[in-house]
Order: C-alpha cells, then sequence, then structure tokens
C-alpha cells in the first residue's frame, strides 16, 4: 500500500463527512412533506431508464477506467436502479463531451460526465465554445484527485527535469487546447525544456501505446490511471517521471518538481498554480445544469453509498485504482474557487491553447 493511497483511511474519513451530511439532510426531509414528496418523484424518475456517463476521451485511459467503475456500481445505489452504461466521446482533450453535456445532452439527471479536469480554466479562458460556464454542472463527487506526470521513455537519455532542458523530446498530445499540449509549451517558455509537442493522439492510451512503439518519447499521463493500465512502468523505471501537473508534489514523487511551484515571476509563477490546480478535479462526475435538486441529491447519495459499498471497494483493490473521494458539494465549491482567477493569468493562458 505504500505507493498507493490509503483508500480505507481516505474512504473513512469521507465517511464521517457523508454520514453527518446525511443525516442532516434526513432530518431536513423529515420536516418537509414536499420535499420528501418531491424526493419520491425523484426516486420514481430513474425506474427503467438508462443513465449515460459520457468519457471525453477514447477507452483504455484514466477517465475511461474511472468512468466504468462507476457504471458499474452506481446504479446499484440509485432508486429503481438504472441501467448505467458509458459512452466515450473523444476529440479536443475531453472539451467536446464536455460541450456536449452542457448543451445538448438530457438536462433530466440521466447524462453524466467523468469531466475533464480543466474544466473550471477550460471554462474561464473561454476554451469551450458556447459561453460555458463550469459552475452550472451539477457536481456528483469525486473519484479521485489526478496527478498528471511528464513521463519520458526509459531509452532517453532523460531521467530528470533538468536533462530535458538539454535534450530536445518528442512529447505526445491529445491536440491544441489539452493540457498535454499547453504545459509543456509554457514550460518550453517558462523554464527552458525542450518539448516538441506532436498532436493527434486520442487519449492516453494512444499515447502510451506510441511511447511504446518509439513513435514518441514522452507523454503526459494521470497517475490514478497510469497505475491502473500499466502497474509496473514507474516502478521498474520502463517510464521516468520528470514533471507532475499539480499544485504540490504527490506524497509518492516528492522530488519530482510539481508545476505550481515552478515559475520565475510572480505572473509565471499565478499561471503555473492555476494550470497545475485541475489535479483536485481530477476524475470526477457532473451531470448537466438544469437537473431538479432533488435528483441532484439522489445521485449524490448514491454516489456516496457508492463509495462505502463493499463490492466497489472490492473492485478499486483489484483493478488497482486509487481513490481519494470529495462530496459533491466540495467539488461544487472546488470548480467555483478554480474559476476565480485574475484576468492577467487568463489572457497568458489564451495564448497558449491555440496550435502554433
Amino acid at each position: 500500500m505504500g505507493e498507493r493511497l490509503m483508500f480505507t483511511e481516505s474512504l473513512t474519513q469521507f465517511g464521517r463527512r457523508s454520514f453527518a451530511k446525511l443525516a442532516a439532510a434526513g432530518a431536513v426531509m423529515a420536516l418537509t412533506g414536499t420535499g420528501a414528496l418531491a424526493q419520491d418523484d425523484a426516486a420514481n424518475f430513474y425506474e427503467g431508464k438508462t443513465v449515460t456517463i459520457y468519457v471525453g476521451f477514447s477507452p483504455g485511459g484514466g477517465y475511461d477506467l474511472y468512468g466504468r467503475l462507476a457504471a458499474d456500481f452506481l446504479g446499484d445505489h440509485i432508486p429503481g436502479n438504472p441501467t448505467v452504461i458509458v459512452e466515450n466521446m473523444p476529440g479536443a482533450g475531453g472539451r467536446r463531451a464536455a460541450q456536449f453535456l452542457y448543451q445538448a445532452a438530457p438536462q433530466d439527471g440521466t447524462a453524466l460526465s467523468v469531466i475533464v479536469q480543466s474544466i473550471a480554466l477550460d471554462s474561464a479562458t473561454g476554451a469551450i465554445p458556447g459561453d460555458l460556464d463550469a459552475s452550472e454542472f451539477n457536481a456528483i463527487g469525486r473519484l479521485t484527485a489526478n496527478y498528471e506526470m511528464g513521463i519520458v521513455w526509459h531509452e532517453m537519455p532523460v531521467k530528470s527535469f533538468e536533462d530535458a532542458k538539454v535534450h530536445e523530446i518528442a512529447f505526445g498530445s491529445t491536440g491544441a487546447g489539452s493540457a498535454s499540449y499547453f504545459v509543456p509549451k509554457m514550460l518550453n517558455d517558462i523554464e527552458g525544456t525542450k518539448f516538441n509537442v506532436i498532436a493527434g493522439y486520442r487519449g492516453t492510451s494512444a499515447s502510451t501505446l506510441a511511447m511504446e512503439q518509439g513513435e514518441i518519447d514522452a507523454a503526459m499521463i494521470g497517475l490514478a490511471g497510469l497505475r491502473a493500465s500499466r502497474p509496473d512502468w514507474l516502478p521498474d523505471g520502463t517510464a521516468v517521471p520528470i514533471w507532475q501537473l499539480a499544485v504540490e508534489p504527490h506524497p509518492d514523487f516528492p522530488d519530482v518538481p510539481a508545476v505550481g511551484q515552478l515559475g520565475n515571476t510572480d505572473a509565471d509563477k499565478e499561471m503555473l498554480r492555476l494550470v497545475a490546480g485541475a489535479a483536485s478535479v481530477g476524475r470526477s462526475l457532473v451531470t448537466t445544469p438544469n437537473v431538479p435538486a432533488e435528483r441532484v441529491e439522489i445521485l449524490r447519495t448514491a454516489f456516496d453509498e457508492m463509495l462505502q459499498d463493499a463490492d466497489f471497494q472490492a473492485a478499486v483493490t483489484q483493478r488497482n485504482q486509487e481513490i481519494d473521494p470529495a462530496t459533491g458539494a466540495e467539488l461544487q465549491q472546488i470548480i467555483a474557487d478554480q474559476m476565480n482567477v485574475s484576468d492577467a493569468a487568463i489572457e497568458q493562458i489564451r495564448g497558449y491553447l491555440v496550435a502554433e
């Protein structure tokens, strides 16, 4: 367990928060007959329905793995036991699915998404067409925080972040606007690294395969997804982490520079901290705007109960996945806080969101 977050500890902490919240909610509902009736109507709504979890990346990557984990268990805890399925909708670094969820998906609580973790920054910078306001999504809960690791293939003469300032590195990216595109470019400009960003890979599974086949030298991959899909890569040195997209280093990698701690000027530091903050959204479930409040609460309660499910916990262990949960209310606040950024930092970041 030394290399993984302690599932039991984090879940126990979550449980105390969750049960206190559920108890308070229950007391309120007991005092409001109309509220209880609304809950009954919302519960009946899901019977016979299909709930779709949209994943903005191709199968096999970190978003997909967590989407399928939720799909396997969430329906058991939603009244009416709807069928829960996953639909992959890759494109634009996860933004295509976010835009679909915001503008086109049913606004009734049957459409969810493992939302791209940069959703707050994408919204603040206008990176997603259609004036998308990330704060209007209804947060259901976070499965895990996610540290995106900049990893280099072991055959490269690059074993540290400093080495990346000496050697040119072919860096695989999903495309313009994605963090895998603009973060290495920021690091080139601010820290003097020599990443040659190659766009067009459809998600992390495509990037990892490209590394294995020698097409690229490096990629940015979520730590949780990497440990689940390629559990030996980091322990045996197949891939070498040289930076991590986070405000502070992951406890297992204290000596790998965190992007949020880099930068030489105050402006650069603010910009990098904003970009790195996406790690706290990680792999999270949200539903569309305009969902009735009673249904949002049903989904949040189902999410909380799923985390306590012994079968869910066993699946997490079996699949080598990490869990670092946050409640729906906590996730809602995380997204809102991340959108509270300075205009100057937003303008700087916008310059990195377009292809050269």
